[in-house]
């Protein structure tokens, strides 16, 4: 099992239109072979970071079924409107 954390950093502005987008992104690689899992968190003593949580059976079928699929370009078009910064994306055994 592998855990990938995404922290995004969101503009208060953009909070409500960001916390809509990463509901529908989501959406599209819970269908990909691999995925278990995911959640959603805001930061308390940060509140424009938001943490994404997911597991995935193996690293491949996060770098390789979803990151390599048409899916991604969808994902990224839905959300990256919405942050500032390049996320931080870490994977944990």
């Amino acid at each position: 099992m592998v855990l990938e954390q995404a922290i995004f950093t969101v503009p208060p502005e953009n909070t409500e239109a960001f916390t809509v987008a990463i509901i529908q992104a989501c959406a599209l690689f819970s269908s990909v072979p691999g995925y278990v899992r995911h959640e959603i968190h805001w930061g308390i003593e940060k509140p424009g970071t938001c943490l994404l949580l997911v597991w995935w059976e193996t690293l491949e079928a996060h770098t390789v079924e979803f990151r390599q699929s048409p899916m991604f370009a969808e994902w990224r078009a839905l959300v990256k409107p919405h942050y500032t910064v390049l996320p931080t994306v870490l994977h944990y055994a």
